[in-house]
């Protein structure tokens, strides 16, 4: 079973997606329940993505866990108080279960691509940050965080640039940044974690 790990505090975990999906939807028991959806989906990627989630859920919570959606298609867990955040890249899924607060985790595999669509998410104050010696994975570590940011906001019509803000901080391959949005009339702050691994960047958010 390739749970790469799991964290208690907060509730997070990563699932190496080895399995195909006829193999992760046998380690899970509402199989008829999500057959319907899973015949709808057409390709095996995004079925193995889909119970890879569910799966890991379910190591996390200790039990398996419905799991529904907003209209804005934010999940959450139908009766429960905690917040749920979810995230995918190639071969990975990622769950973060927070029981307060709004939750938002990301997760990227390594990739230069980032570097390609650097001036739609990068400020010129946050691009001055960069560190030279690390750049693709510092703008990786930008990226994960808009998109956690965002998630946890929940807004339509967000601008990478003008809504979502990352504060400076120095390359390391763990730590914590503060971010904050101007898309509400809260312009919220928030604490998020990032660490670096060799396959893949995650940043999730932390409580205060």
């Amino acid at each position: 079973m390739p749970l790469l790990f799991k964290h208690t505090e907060p509730l997070l975990g990563v699932w190496k997606m080895d399995e195909t999906s006829d193999e992760l939807l046998a380690m899970l028991e509402l199989q008829s329940e999500y057959q319907p959806f899973l015949q709808q989906i057409k390709t095996e990627k995004r079925r193995q993505e889909w119970l890879a989630s569910r799966v890991l859920l379910k190591e996390l919570a200790g039990e398996e866990l419905q799991v529904a959606y907003h209209a804005d298609g934010a999940p959450y867990l139908p009766g429960s108080s905690f917040s749920l955040s979810i995230s995918h890249t190639n071969g990975y899924a990622a769950v973060l279960l927070q029981d307060r607060g709004d939750a938002g985790i990301d997760i990227e595999y390594h990739s230069n691509r980032v570097l390609k669509i650097r001036s739609r998410f990068m400020s010129p104050e946050e691009d001055a940050s960069v560190c030279p010696d690390h750049v693709t994975e510092h703008l990786l570590i930008h990226w994960c965080a808009k998109e956690a940011l965002f998630k946890m906001i929940r807004q339509q019509d967000v601008d990478f640039i003008g809504h979502l803000h990352i504060e400076p901080f120095t390359y390391a391959e763990s730590g914590q940044i503060r971010a904050y949005e101007t898309r509400t009339p809260h312009t919220a702050s928030y604490t998020l974690h990032y660490a670096v691994y060799p396959a893949f960047i995650l940043v999730y958010s932390v409580l205060p």
